[in-house]
């Protein structure tokens, strides 16, 4: 489910981002993890007693991603790539196997502190809070199983880009303790993150909207100016038809005039 063989990736997918890191020898299984899913401190997301959590969590549905930002959802077996999005191609990488992510759980449901790297790889299981965000960022954020249409987009993802179908089975006792009911966001923060930032403030998709972004900060009012022109246009070009076509048939009613009876 992670895979150490970055270095021999082309450099186009380096630059992507799809494999962050390099496993050097000299570099324990810890570290390694730990390098690559850095802690991080959002204002919102960090906290799941905010006031806004749930509003922000609401609007990073998936169903939302793809109306919105035209987001394609790609499948990963690599954790690592979980909520990597492409910007360039717009497409966001979605790790999966949620059967794996609830089997690492109970693992390490009834057992001590099993929130360090060093800690959990003793049991030889992943750092139990990253594997509780990425299995609620799947069933809680991106695919709310309480909300119908994210359900349909599940079903099409299990049967047309072969999604793991234990995704859609919600399971709370078996493999989440007392207290792990609403999961806030380290491990995940930044990603997440990136992608709320994009909904707030996208960035400029097509040939024309990214000409106007490097001309001018004020895009919005050059694109409704550019719109009113275009319009302006058509109406002239329409006037002009009916007024040709009113002077055509003068003109036939003159060359043919209607002999009185």
């Amino acid at each position: 489910m992670i895979d150490p063989s970055a270095l021999h990736h082309s450099s186009d997918r380096l630059e992507k981002g799809t494999y962050r890191i390099h496993w050097k020898e000299d570099v324990p299984l810890s570290k390694y993890i730990q390098d690559s899913f850095p802690l991080g401190n959002h204002s919102i997301l960090s906290y799941d007693n905010s006031e806004s959590f749930a509003d922000v969590k609401k609007e990073l549905k998936a169903v939302s991603l793809k109306k919105r930002l035209g987001i394609t959802i790609r499948a990963t077996s690599d954790i690592r790539n979980h909520l990597h999005f492409d910007r360039r191609n717009n497409y966001l990488e979605v790790y999966h196997y949620t059967s794996f992510l609830k089997e690492q759980l109970r693992v390490t449901r009834d057992v001590g502190d099993c929130s360090s790297p060093s800690s959990s790889l003793k049991r030889g299981v992943l750092p139990r809070q990253l594997v509780l965000e990425v299995l609620d960022s799947l069933q809680g954020t991106l695919f709310p199983l309480s909300d119908p249409r994210s359900k349909k987009l599940l079903r099409s993802l299990i049967s047309k880009c072969s999604f793991d179908p234990d995704i859609l089975n919600f399971e709370v006792s078996s493999v989440r303790r007392v207290g792990e009911e609403s999961v806030p966001y380290v491990y995940l923060a930044d990603r997440l993150a990136d992608l709320y930032n994009e909904l707030q403030t996208p960035r400029p998709r097509g040939w024309l909207q990214q000409s106007m972004q490097r001309k001018s900060g004020a895009r919005h009012v050059m694109m409704a100016t550019l719109v009113g022109v275009i319009f302006a246009v058509l109406l002239g070009i329409a006037s002009l038809a009916v007024s040709s076509y009113q002077a055509w048939i003068a003109y036939q009613a003159w060359k043919h005039p209607v002999q009185p009876s």
